[in-house]
C-alpha cells in the first residue's frame, strides 16, 4: 500500500480552491446559483485537506448560506475599530477587526 503525499496534495487543493474563486468572481453576474456552488466546492476541499481558504477570499462569499457578494447583495460599515458586513440574503453580520499588525519586540 503506497503512502498518501499530504503536502502534494495540499498544495492542489490550494491550487483547485484558486480556480473555483477565480470562477465563481467570473459567474458571480451571470449565473448566481452556478458561483455558490464554485464557493460549496471549494469550502468542501479546503475541509477535506485541511487547507485554510485566503482572507481575500473569505471576504468574497457568506459564510452562512455561502453565497458570493456582489453589488446590491450586501452591505458594509464601519463601526469603531472594525468592518461589518452584513448578507442580505440571509442576515448574516460578518465583523472584521481593523488594527495594525502588531510588531514583535524581542526581548532580551
Amino acid at each position: 500500500m503506497l503512502k498518501r503525499e499530504k503536502k502534494i496534495e495540499k498544495k492542489i487543493a490550494k491550487e483547485r480552491i484558486e480556480i473555483l474563486f477565480k470562477l465563481m468572481e467570473d459567474m458571480k453576474e451571470e449565473n448566481y446559483d452556478l458561483a455558490r456552488r464554485y464557493v460549496e466546492l471549494a469550502r468542501k476541499i479546503a475541509m477535506k485537506y485541511r487547507v485554510k481558504i485566503p482572507k481575500e477570499y473569505k471576504l468574497k462569499f457568506c459564510k452562512k448560506c455561502l453565497y458570493p457578494y456582489k453589488e446590491g447583495k450586501f452591505r458594509v460599515r464601519i463601526a469603531k475599530s472594525r468592518v461589518i458586513i452584513t448578507c442580505l440574503n440571509c442576515g448574516y453580520t460578518k465583523r472584521v477587526p481593523i488594527r495594525p499588525k502588531r510588531k514583535y519586540i524581542a526581548r532580551k
